[in-house]
């Protein structure tokens, strides 16, 4: 008799699902060891079994599978077809069983604990989190924020990876997650107030553009903000003279200096108010561009719903359209 999903018939008033195999289950964190670590010794160490159990584990698994799922050729693993499908839906299966088992009804600040992965870009996080971060000290001590890169251009990654809140454009953002519009955004430049030609300005010509000496940031993201083909054109062909790590190295470079960065009007006001820096208008398409949060419905409901709130506290939301 082949194998049923439910016992009784349609017409019984009720139906039996078939039980969980626990043993399946049980091999769910060495299969993705094995599909994201590049050798079985590997895979053992991430999940603290020895090279025996790893060999058995796959053994096992490639029974259940009917695939070799792995295979070895010149020194090197490789997945098959099969293996490589399955990487994001076990760690998918793995993310939903890690929230179930973290599940909560409720979320009190001051005295529950947990974590939220948060993924951004550099210049988001210095944008939206700054403030929210700041309330945790006393709002809720026992909470632990883990900040993870994220890539605007495939942020479904992110959410692979584990991350409870995305902080992108809306140009990026994915569908059908829970979205709350936080801060609108436009390119702008900012200088040394004292620049030696254009400390006196408050906005800079395309010509005066194309003649300056620029600095540029890793994860600039100029990307994200509008821009018409002129502004891209202006972007690709400016004079970079240096060229940084990290967005907040930015404004110390910057001050005593004739250099030129362009990038995030909201940030660069930010700094600005602290810092001897002059925000300037930028010759560019002047449209905005909204930054949005994201999250799973599922993940951590109440501590992600509570740190939204945080985030609405700092931020006016923006009308949803």
């Amino acid at each position: 008799m082949g194998a049923d999903r439910s016992i009784g018939s349609k017409g019984s008033g009720y139906e039996v699902e078939a039980p969980v195999h626990r043993l399946n289950l049980n091999l769910l964190y060495p299969l993705d060891a094995i599909l994201h670590a590049s050798t079985l010794t590997e895979a053992g160490r991430r999940v603290h079994l020895s090279q025996s159990a790893m060999s058995h584990a796959l053994r096992r698994l490639r029974e259940h599978f009917g695939d070799d799922l792995v295979t070895h050729a010149g020194g090197e693993q490789q997945l098959t077809p099969l293996g490589l499908a399955l990487r994001s839906e076990v760690r998918r299966v793995l993310r939903e069983v890690d929230g179930t088992f973290n599940f909560a009804l409720s979320f009190d600040p001051l005295t529950s604990t947990g974590t939220i992965v948060v993924a951004a870009t550099e210049s988001f996080e210095q944008m939206v989190l700054g403030p929210v971060l700041r309330r945790l000290s006393t709002g809720a001590p026992r909470v632990r924020v883990d900040m993870m890169s994220l890539d605007a251009k495939e942020p479904q990654r992110a959410i692979e990876k584990g991350a409870d809140l995305l902080l992108l454009p809306s140009e990026a953002a994915l569908p059908g997650l829970e979205t709350l519009p936080i801060i609108k955004d436009q390119a702008a430049c900012m200088i040394w107030d004292k620049h030696p030609e254009l400390g006196g300005c408050s906005d800079l010509t395309e010509a005066q553009y194309r003649a300056a000496r620029h600095i540029v940031a890793q994860g600039e993201m100029t990307d994200a903000l509008p821009m018409d083909e002129a502004g891209a054109e202006m972007l690709r062909t400016r004079n970079i003279y240096v060229r940084t790590t990290s967005q907040a190295t930015l404004p110390t470079i910057v001050i005593g200096s004739d250099l030129v960065a362009t990038g995030s009007m909201w940030l660069f006001q930010q700094y600005a108010s602290v810092m001897p820096l002059k925000v300037v208008t930028a010759p560019f398409d002047r449209n905005s561009s909204t930054i949005v949060a994201q999250w799973p419905r599922h993940r951590h409901a109440p501590m992600v719903t509570w740190f939204v709130d945080e985030i609405r506290a700092c931020h006016k939301p923006l009308d949803r359209r």
